[in-house]
């Protein structure tokens, strides 16, 4: 045998060992716990800050090893990885919004702690939740679109609301509207993506606002592909698997209006150009508008409540676009009839909810929820809002809406729906 076919035999036993070693990690990871997959943050290599450190540390040098052979292996077919940790100006010590008094009106922002009426038993509470979540998931006779599809049907560009937390193994759905700014503080002190001058935060209030809302914070599932290539829904898979998945909702059509008030009622020049101005040229006849929404303002041009709710039921409008995150249903945002959640929080219970979902995710004792906000928007309001209204869109919103209000256990608002 001459030295080029040793050599190849060689190459060829090299590539298959390699294959071979691969797959052994991927099965490896595939029955192991959260706190040993950890993937995110071993690939960034961050070094531990107390008192977060990872879960289970003692992992052994065994997985280790394997980990920086797949890391070898990552790099050289998918290249360098974009850093994971984002680093950001000084900052003052505290960053609690600053509120003019009508956007604490409007946004309704409540600093000082409350108490939460109590349940008495907080663990049947949270367990017929996802009973009714399940029930009817599984329930063939409750039907809605997109609800028979499997997690591989989804495309990536629908899962950017999941966000991942490698150090404590937990996976948040944020939706807007339901305290969704906190839960993301949350979630960035506990994965320790953001720091100030090289130290991660660890109170969430110190998080300024215009930091946790900027995508490059967080690492979603939506990422994974650019990241790990062909092995992204893989493992997504392990993930929803073994870490810990958790969310929160509120009433649907108070989620709404909430919406409503937060971008149509103060000046936000983004939404007043991308929503604003064509509802209006649409549905209110109007040819010639003001340049900018403060514009708009001064000349008393606003948008109405009964014009959003026609943008929202004209067919034409997700021929354009899908909805907004503020006002897309939450069953589109997180799939929960494909993705098995753990934990269902309520924005009506938030207080109680925030505190049993630290406690078991094991984090209390690390991180306080910050004070509640309490959006003002009540579910009191709900007929004042929609007196003028029309009853058939208001029957055709709720049809719109159905799913939310019934996967995850809210009452039909009769009272709306009726003459």
């Amino acid at each position: 045998m001459d030295t080029m076919t040793k050599s190849r035999l060689f190459r060829l036993w090299l590539v298959l060992g390699s294959a071979f070693m691969v797959l052994l990690i991927i099965v490896y990871w595939d029955n192991m716990g959260p706190a040993h997959f950890n993937l995110h943050m071993a690939l960034s290599r961050p070094h531990a800050l107390k008192p977060f450190p990872s879960p289970n540390s003692a992992s052994g040098d065994v997985f280790t090893s394997s980990l920086e052979i797949l890391e070898s292996f990552v790099r050289e077919k998918q290249g360098p990885l974009l850093s994971k940790r984002v680093e950001q100006p000084s900052l003052p010590a505290s960053s609690k919004p600053v509120l003019g008094n009508l956007e604490e009106s409007v946004r309704g922002y409540d600093w000082s702690s409350h108490a939460a009426q109590q349940s008495a038993d907080p663990d049947a509470r949270q367990a017929e939740r996802r009973s009714v979540l399940r029930g009817f998931c599984a329930n063939d006779s409750f039907v809605f679109p997109t609800k028979e599809r499997s997690f591989d049907d989804i495309p990536n560009y629908e899962l950017n609301h999941l966000i991942v937390d490698d150090r404590h193994g937990v996976i948040y759905c944020y939706v807007p509207k339901v305290a969704c700014t906190n839960w993301k503080r949350v979630m960035i002190v506990l994965s320790q993506s953001l720091s100030d001058q090289g130290t991660p935060y660890r109170d969430p209030l110190d998080i300024p606002r215009e930091y946790v809302h900027n995508s490059s914070t967080h690492l979603t599932f939506n990422k994974f592909w650019r990241r790990y290539g062909k092995f992204s829904r893989h493992l997504m898979k392990i993930k929803l698997k073994k870490y810990t998945k958790f969310l929160f909702v509120r009433d649907p059509f108070v989620r709404l209006i909430s919406a409503f008030r937060s971008k149509f009622e103060l000046e936000n020049e983004e939404f007043y150009q991308k929503f604003a101005v064509p509802m209006l040229k649409r549905y209110s006849n109007h040819t010639s508008l003001p340049a900018s929404v403060s514009e708009a303002f001064s000349a008393g041009l606003r948008l109405s409540f009964a014009t959003f709710i026609q943008y929202l039921l004209d067919p034409h409008t997700e021929q354009l676009a899908p909805f907004n995150e503020h006002w897309r249903q939450v069953h589109r945002l997180c799939h929960p009839c494909q993705i098995d959640y753990d934990f269902v929080g309520k924005l009506e219970t938030l207080d109680q909810d925030a505190a049993q979902l630290l406690r078991l995710l094991k984090v209390d004792k690390l991180l306080q929820f910050p004070p509640s906000y309490r959006n003002r928007t009540a579910s009191s309001w709900e007929e004042g809002w929609f007196a003028k209204i029309p009853l058939a869109w208001r029957q055709q919103l709720y049809k719109l809406y159905e799913a939310d209000f019934v996967l995850f256990g809210y009452p039909k608002p009769e009272n709306l729906l009726r003459d």
